[in-house]
């Protein structure tokens, strides 16, 4: 068995943005790589670790990795984590982009910052934000006292400076790769948008209520401390992606905030978070469910399966923390019996048991992931289809209702990822519920669909 994180060659060179916090890095990375994906807020310590995305300049492609800020004395063990986040950055970076503010001194940490920065010996670009109009950019000029070249004036909330400021960054990335269509694709797609079918890469988004482990498996996986994990609840603030490879298959990981019900969230950065956090299940080839498996499953847990099933987005169930299980014949059965008793709509979707501590299990994830994504990619021929429907309609024929027979016409596979079945029918009314799951349940006797919501659609057909 191997496992990596992928070739460094095969990857565009990647740009670090650094600064102390407040600075505007966040909305400078959404201007780099230019989409919204890292959240951008007023209050301090948004951005904990380091978030990656794709831009193309200049005809070039480069990675972008936001990190937070970086602050003299941590106190705490999330701020202490975060400053080793920024530093594992550094490190990997080909170019940094130090962020100072323009409407403020240059403050002591602005001072330790560049001092650290210099003996990294790496190409550094000033870029002093949140100079808004001409009369404001003669502010850089202060900043030429940090001795870390010529300081460019920015303002990345209105996108002033920032192709100047690229520019200039892009002189020190002679070797990046040039845009193709499918480079400009992956920097530039709507991050809504399914993965596509052809694609080599598998997205699987990892989401579940707070502190059942997402990061920590994350972090086991890759073997490092990719992603802050803490008892804290709500440490992961983004949805995270990370690139991974397991036996020369390639994957995405987007690691996410833990989702609470709405009750709970009284901040508006959670709504972001958990915002986000949707978006990734959207955005998802397979969506890993992660439940505690000391608790079972809970009313958000609930919640968090009917939003995927909803988006037809694949399903894996993960129990975690199976290494705090003393009887675990009996707790097994007892989950086998939790799902029978609250979901028992899911029993489509295959569940494993993993310790993230212990490493048990967590690559059989990945073959699971490997065989949903397969049955996602399943389509059923319309003649075979229809042989099917003939089949099922003489094992149990649609109930009449008020002396109306409903009748079946003809069906087909509208979809895949989301699959869909659309069935023409004479009236849709004549058509209950209960009838619809019965065929769902006679296509997964024949032709499987594990882990994948079907979607099963009524039209009518006029008569002509």
């Amino acid at each position: 068995m191997t496992n990596n994180a992928g070739s460094d060659s095969a990857k565009p060179p990647l740009v670090a943005i650094c600064g102390r916090p407040n600075v505007g890095k966040s909305t400078l990375f959404n201007r780099m790589i230019g989409k919204s994906r890292a959240i951008v807020h007023d209050q301090e310590g948004i951005t904990r670790d380091r978030f990656y995305g794709r831009g193309t300049w200049f005809d070039k492609v480069i990675r972008v990795v936001d990190t937070g800020g970086i602050i003299e004395n941590p106190v705490d063990e999330i701020s202490r984590k975060m400053q080793q986040q920024v530093r594992a950055a550094l490190d990997e970076a080909k170019v940094i982009v130090l962020v100072v503010d323009g409407q403020q001194e240059i403050t002591r940490t602005d001072r330790l910052i560049a001092e650290e920065i210099q003996r990294l010996r790496k190409p550094v670009v000033l870029a002093v934000n949140k100079l808004d109009n001409y009369k404001m950019s003669e502010n850089r000029f202060d900043f030429y006292e940090l001795a870390m070249g010529d300081p460019l004036s920015v303002s990345s909330g209105h996108g002033i400076g920032v192709e100047e400021l690229m520019m200039e960054v892009m002189k020190h990335l002679p070797d990046a790769p040039p845009a193709t269509p499918e480079t400009v694709a992956a920097a530039e797609g709507d991050e809504d948008a399914p993965a596509v079918l052809t694609s080599k890469v598998t997205r699987v988004a990892i989401v579940g209520r707070p502190n059942v482990g997402k990061s920590s498996f994350v972090n086991a996986i890759l073997n490092e401390e990719r992603t802050i994990v803490s008892e804290v609840p709500g440490t992961t603030r983004d949805a995270i992606d990370i690139d991974f490879t397991w036996q020369d298959r390639e994957y995405l990981l987007i690691d996410t905030a833990g989702m609470r019900k709405k009750a709970g969230i009284h901040e508006d950065v959670e709504r972001f978070s958990v915002t986000r956090s949707l978006r990734a299940i959207r955005r998802s080839d397979v969506c890993l469910v992660m439940v505690e498996a000391t608790e079972g499953l809970a009313d958000q847990d609930k919640r968090i399966i009917g939003y995927a099933m909803e988006n037809g987005t694949p399903i894996i169930l993960v129990w975690t923390k199976w290494d705090l299980i003393e009887d675990k014949e009996k707790r097994f059965k007892a989950l086998v019996d939790d799902i029978d008793l609250q979901m028992p709509q899911i029993k489509f979707v295959p569940w494993l048991t993993i310790s993230n501590l212990t490493r048990l299990r967590l690559f059989k994830t990945f073959e699971m992931i490997d065989e949903v994504a397969a049955e996602a990619k399943k389509r059923i021929g319309t003649a075979e289809l229809n042989k099917l429907i003939d089949r099922i309609k003489a094992k149990h024929n649609p109930p009449s209702q008020k002396g109306k027979h409903a009748k079946i016409l003809y069906a087909t596979q509208a979809s895949t990822n989301p699959t869909v079945f659309i069935i023409f029918v004479n009236q849709i009314k004549l058509f209950h519920f209960s009838y619809l799951r019965f065929i769902e349940n006679q296509f997964r006797e024949e032709y499987g669909f594990k882990g994948i919501p079907i979607r099963i659609e009524l039209r009518e057909e006029r008569p002509k």
